[in-house]
């Protein structure tokens, strides 16, 4: 008795290889999809130079040193114990702050503890924390 072999064969490994293949080109396409489709919000971050010190009566001193400091045109403090700041120069919003200048925010409603504490910076019309960390401001 002669055996048929055809109905025992499998798939070509070529026909495998291909289908391989196009299975997948289908998935990175749709993975890229997916991942451009996310970063579709990303914004500019924006790098700003800080050194942050504070004094002995309730305030924190700024000194812009580098970076995108340029396009701050205001600034505050958030965190703490803090429920309002001002600054003290002003900020000029048109042309930003100056290098080496200190500018110093008023610390108001101040416990005298080591907190977090976010310097908040106006950049191109959105506010962007552009420092964080902790310091201990005495009353």
């Amino acid at each position: 008795m002669k055996k048929d072999s055809k109905k025992d064969s499998a798939v070509s490994p070529v026909i495998g290889t291909i289908l391989l293949v196009a299975i997948t080109v289908v998935l990175v396409a749709i993975i890229s999809a997916v991942v451009m489709g996310m970063t579709g919000n990303v914004g500019t971050a924006h790098v700003v130079g800080l050194k942050v010190t504070t004094d002995t009566t309730d305030k924190i001193n700024v000194v812009f040193t580098g970076g995108d400091y340029a396009k701050v045109s205001a600034i505050e403090v958030t965190g703490g114990t803090v429920t309002s700041s001002t600054t003290d120069p002003t900020i000029d919003a048109a042309k930003g702050p100056t290098l080496g200048t200190i500018y110093v925010l008023t610390l108001t409603n101040n416990d005298g503890l080591a907190h977090e504490y976010n310097i908040v910076g106006t950049i191109d019309g959105k506010q962007e924390i552009i420092w964080t960390g902790t310091l201990t401001v005495t009353k």
